[in-house]
């Protein structure tokens, strides 16, 4: 077993590449898959050590919006990558994921409109700075990836989540969404930097019926002029760190 991915003189692409070589079949899958604890503080130990037996790649945090205090957010999140840590073979930190689209679901902590009322503004510079605010609050609780900015273009208000978008015009989505971004990804807090993720999906908003989660009937045009327009700025000129989440059975025993 060789530990080159322990040694920090080397650069990130090495030491993940060695990492990698290292890692099991199972430790590998941990590394893909999500869960989401709740319940009350103190709870589901047991349960969540069963489901990481080999680690974990992602954690959601929004159990915390039932804690009365940051302390007590930060003392969960503290105890559970202590557990994720000691159940993984090579001791692989799990991320913490949290709602970002009307600021972190904590105690305390900043919140906003909604997306679609902060479209209204038409204000990517104040959209920086709430940007910057939310991963300021959130990675001081050990959360570094936020689930925002949202870059749906809404033009169908049957939709349930037509609120969610900053509006419908993927040139304003488009400039709000990556300004929020750059806010999201510009601060550092603890020693933590925050990771951006795109919500929901291409086309998601443009929905048969306006139903949530069904058949999209968009065409190719419209993928690349209305609803591309928003992920391609954040990619170009966000610096988007594309993640994709996926999350096992609840916690709940």
């Amino acid at each position: 077993m060789s530990d080159l991915y322990l040694d920090t003189s080397r650069s990130p692409e090495q030491r993940a590449q060695a990492l990698l070589e290292e890692l099991s079949l199972p430790e590998k899958m941990a590394q893909v898959r999500g869960i989401f604890p709740f319940g009350a503080y103190g709870e589901n130990w047991e349960a969540i050590s069963r489901m990481t037996k080999n680690g974990i790649g992602q954690v959601s945090t929004l159990q915390m919006r039932e804690f009365h205090t940051k302390e007590a957010c930060c003392a969960w999140q503290r105890k559970i990558q202590e557990i994720v840590m000691e159940n993984s073979p090579h001791h692989i930190p799990a991320a913490f994921h949290m709602e970002g689209l009307c600021g972190a679901f904590i105690q305390g902590s900043v919140s906003l409109p909604s997306g679609i009322a902060r479209g209204a503004g038409w204000d990517p510079a104040l959209e920086e700075q709430l940007g910057r605010a939310v991963s300021r609050q959130e990675a001081a609780c050990g959360i570094t990836q936020t689930l925002a900015p949202v870059l749906d273009v809404a033009r169908d208000p049957r939709m349930g989540r037509h609120g969610e978008p900053y509006g419908e015009d993927p040139t304003l989505v488009a400039a709000m969404g990556t300004a929020y971004l750059k806010g999201l990804q510009a601060e550092k807090t603890a020693g933590r930097e925050t990771e951006g993720t795109a919500k929901h999906f291409l086309a998601f908003h443009n929905s048969q019926g306006g139903i949530h989660g069904t058949h999209s009937l968009t065409t190719s045009r419209e993928l690349q002029e209305v609803y591309g327009k928003p992920f391609q700025a954040a990619i170009a000129k966000g610096g988007l760190r594309l993640s994709l989440i996926h999350i096992s059975e609840p916690t709940r025993h």
